[in-house]
């Protein structure tokens, strides 16, 4: 009987000093395999990339990569340390397919880079983001532009730069999540 004991002591022994412990299994488990979101583009030929690993993990309040449901439609934004780009999507039910903003609408910002903002302001602006896939709260697709510089900001009347000056280009997104 004692010898019985002693074993089952040894085997848990063993078998404990090899495992994690259940909070750490519990973190292991919520910090892999989640998908990894990237966004990159050029502007003006300056590359632009932007890869957050694990995103669905992210702080829906303060996050680097991802797409949020607001009032007038889903806001997709990205932040790098060259600036940020940040699209709306006008709608109230999100999917696949393509979604445009142009100059008719009203001047509109979409694009910080190096401490230039940039709009879709002149008459052949626009910006054009198109939603390949839409699956397990992830939307992927690519997206491309014409944007005018915002020279001097006023509260009366903006001063913008050179109408369509700012290309946007080899957009692409992946993976970005979506929160509710």
């Amino acid at each position: 009987m004692k010898s019985y004991f002693v074993a089952a002591v040894v085997s848990i022994l063993l078998s404990s000093c090899l495992k994690q412990s259940i909070p750490d299994a519990m973190l292991a488990s919520k910090n892999s395999g989640g998908a990894t979101a990237t966004l990159s583009y050029k502007v003006n030929g300056n590359a632009v990339n932007i890869s957050v690993a694990n995103a669905e993990s992210q702080d829906t309040n303060y996050y680097t990569l991802g797409c949020t449901k607001s009032t007038g439609g889903y806001s997709l934004d990205g932040l790098s340390s060259s600036g940020e780009i940040a699209f709306t999507f006008y709608t109230d039910s999100l999917a696949i397919g393509n979604y445009i903003y142009t100059a008719n609408y009203g001047d509109m910002y979409f694009v910080s880079y190096n401490a230039q903002a940039e709009y879709v302001h002149g008459p052949t602006d626009s910006m054009s983001f198109n939603i390949t896939s839409y699956k397990n709260g992830l939307i992927s697709g690519n997206f491309s532009g014409q944007l005018t510089p915002l020279v001097t900001a006023s509260t009366i009347n903006n001063i913008f730069g050179v109408s369509g000056s700012t290309l946007i280009t080899n957009g692409s997104f992946q993976n970005v999540p979506v929160f509710y």
